[in-house]
């Protein structure tokens, strides 16, 4: 089997840079995108206009479109589903588990192999040795996708033989992320509203992040280990603190909805009796 052919199908702006990346490589690759013009921008590449078409031309065949109903439409455009028969498709659309789990069924019917791929970084950041690609699915597939997988960054972590939990992992990261995100808005602007400068705001959320980021480690491993005694944070500080928080927003008349949120989900928590457990204990209230 030749995998220095691939077949990437949708260019935007992480397709495109997959295609760029495999092309800088020495990889004979393959393009479908619906506009035509995409295609055609990218130097070293083969343009085809018919999706069964540029199936047949790879063995690996990698899919980067909006979601996943765009992927059933390109499955749509294959009369022939036997030509997928022995490929493996490696898919970067964002999905929930389920979508995963359904198109993996789907495709191991005409026994074809998935790997499910999750991209938590920008075009630009493509194709570094820290960029990290996080995958699952078949095994076999996923040894057979290797090299194609190390082009694109060169931290794979392949969490198992399940495509779903790819995605799981995608949405469990997101969820971190855009929360965090939502804080450091909020954070700017409490600093703006209480006439902290934003560059001493920056320079101390760099230096202590660190730090936070080891103590969240800690608090998944409380989670794993379902041992809940206090032993870095109990609860009841947090009640606390994020009573202050919300109390400060209202008071500099900036909009509240996000800590009030955060702050009622600590009282809930006090009201189950889990102030005297250790923070982790929130699980208990989400979950």
């Amino acid at each position: 089997m030749n995998t220095k052919q691939i077949t990437i199908i949708g260019l935007g702006q992480m397709g495109t840079k997959l295609a760029e990346l495999l092309v800088a490589k020495g990889y004979t690759v393959s393009v479908w995108n619906r506009t035509r013009a995409k295609g055609d921008s990218i130097a070293g590449v083969k343009v085809f206009e018919d999706v069964e078409e540029v199936v047949r031309q790879s063995p690996l065949i990698v899919i980067c479109v909006l979601d996943y109903a765009a992927v059933d439409r390109v499955l749509d455009h294959i009369s022939d589903k036997s030509i997928l028969g022995g490929k493996t498709l490696i898919n970067f659309t964002t999905a929930d588990p389920q979508e995963a789990e359904t198109l993996e069924t789907t495709l191991a019917h005409i026994n074809a192999g998935y790997i499910n791929g999750a991209i938590q970084v920008g075009p630009d950041q493509m194709g570094l040795p820290e960029t990290t690609i996080i995958v699952s699915g078949n095994q076999d597939h996923f040894q057979r996708s290797w090299d194609a997988l190390a082009v694109f960054g060169g931290n794979i972590k392949y969490l198992g033989n399940r495509a779903a939990l790819a995605s799981a992992m995608d949405l469990a990261t997101l969820t971190w992320l855009y929360g965090s995100y939502t804080g450091l808005i909020h954070g700017i602007v409490l600093a703006q509203k209480t006439g902290l400068p934003l560059d001493a705001f920056s320079e101390i959320l760099g230096e202590i992040t660190p730090g936070f980021t080891e103590f969240f480690k800690h608090q998944i491993g409380v989670v794993e280990k379902g041992d809940f005694r206090v032993s870095q944070s109990p609860l009841s500080i947090s009640i606390a603190a994020t009573q202050r928080i919300h109390h400060a927003f209202r008071k500099a008349g900036a909009q509240e909805d996000f800590v009030k949120a955060i702050s009622d989900l600590l009282q809930k928590a006090e009201s189950l009796g889990l102030a005297d457990q250790e923070v982790a204990a929130l699980v208990k209230v989400v979950g």
